[in-house]
């Protein structure tokens, strides 16, 4: 299997955000790769994820994978991937200092603007990663990988969608209690009590 896999080329992703046609394509790819490897792969877990990059690399994916690929998972990667790489359409990184970028029609936002706009380009990512969720808990049978995943995933699909800011224990030593479990060949899922439903 390629790593050099993209579930969404960089027009798709500036014909579905405000980013403008004349941002480099060399500044959106790193941020599509690590959206893709981040965000995605967390809420489809490894197993299913690799199984995506496979079907698109040997083609042969079925119906119901370039339905979940193009309605659930494009959507949403291209709102995570424009928050990733928001901040760096506004700074640009050398090799001697970080430096705002502006022109002569201009001015550069300030930081204050670009953190409130992070957060709206957020909410919908995450809203679109709770749809993603939605409908692979609803339809899991129809994706083996998701519902029966590897039991030497790196990664476990996890259906928590919205971050709130901090994070504290409630049950004991168990820091994430809300997150669905691995336990031999299922899942213990603690909001729903509903085992094997792949993090729903």
């Amino acid at each position: 299997m390629s790593d050099k896999v993209k579930f969404i080329s960089t027009d798709y992703l500036k014909s579905n955000t405000v980013i403008q046609d004349n941002v480099d394509e060399n500044i959106l790819v790193p941020y599509i790769y690590s959206s893709q490897d981040t965000h995605i792969q967390l809420a489809l877990g490894s197993t299913l994820y690799d199984r995506l990059k496979d079907g698109i690399v040997n083609n042969n994916l079925n119906s119901d994978e370039l339905n979940l690929l193009r309605t659930y998972i494009q959507p949403c990667l291209a709102q995570w991937a424009f928050y990733e790489v928001f901040p760096f359409l506004n700074f640009k990184m050398t090799n001697k200092a970080v430096s705002k970028q502006s022109s002569e029609f201009s001015a550069p936002s300030e930081l204050d603007e670009i953190k409130y706009l992070r957060n709206s380009i957020r909410d919908l990512a995450e809203f679109f990663t709770r749809r993603l969720n939605q409908y692979l808990c609803d339809y899991s049978q129809l994706f083996p990988q998701y519902l029966s995943p590897d039991p030497y995933a790196n990664v476990i699909a996890n259906s928590k969608s919205y971050f709130s800011g901090v994070y504290t224990s409630r049950r004991g030593l168990d820091l994430f209690p809300d997150i669905p479990t691995y336990i031999g060949n299922r899942y213990s899922c603690f909001n729903c009590g509903n085992g094997g439903c792949g993090g729903c």
